[in-house]
C-alpha cells in the first residue's frame, strides 16, 4: 500500500493509502513517508513539515555528567571540597540531582565556581557544557 497527497497551491489538502496513483481531479504525488499530512507544504519536490522541529534538551545522566569529567579534574574537585565550602558545596548540590541539565544557568555557574577555584579551565567547563548529548548520556 502506497501514500498519495493531493498537492493544491503548494499545500498538502487530503491524503490517501492506495497501491495506484489515484484518478481524481489534482495533483496527487506519493510521500516518501506515512508522517506526511494535510497541512504540509510541498515546494519543489519536496514535502515540508510545518511543525517546528523538537528541541531535545541537553540533559544527560550524573553518570555521565561525571564522565565528562577527566579522572584527575574529579579528583581534584573532590580534594579540594573537603577544605572550600563553596566546592562542598557544589559536590553536595551534585550528590542531590537525579540529572545535569547542561543547559541551565545553575549548572553552568558552578563549573563557573570550579573554573574561578582552578579545578577545571575555562576551555574544559565549556567543552564540558557544550559536547554533543549522546544518546547513551540521555536519562
Amino acid at each position: 500500500m502506497k501514500r498519495w497527497a493531493l498537492i493544491e497551491d503548494g499545500k498538502v489538502t487530503n491524503v490517501v493509502e492506495q497501491a495506484t496513483q489515484p484518478v481524481l481531479f489534482g495533483s496527487w504525488v506519493e510521500t516518501p513517508t506515512h508522517y506526511v499530512s494535510p497541512g504540509w507544504s510541498y515546494i519543489d519536490g519536496e514535502f515540508v513539515d510545518p511543525r517546528p522541529p523538537i528541541t531535545i534538551p541537553n540533559i544527560i545522566t550524573k553518570v555521565s555528567f561525571r564522565f565528562r569529567m577527566t579522572d584527575t579534574e574529579y579528583v581534584g574537585v573532590l580534594t579540594a571540597a573537603k577544605t572550600d565550602v563553596e566546592v562542598q558545596a557544589w559536590v553536595e548540590t551534585f550528590n542531590m540531582v537525579s540529572q545535569v541539565n547542561l543547559s541551565d544557568e545553575r549548572t553552568v555557574a558552578g563549573l563557573n565556581v570550579l573554573v574561578s577555584k582552578g579545578l577545571l579551565t575555562q576551555e574544559r567547563a565549556t567543552e564540558i557544557l557544550s559536547t554533543t548529548v549522546l544518546e547513551g548520556e540521555r536519562p
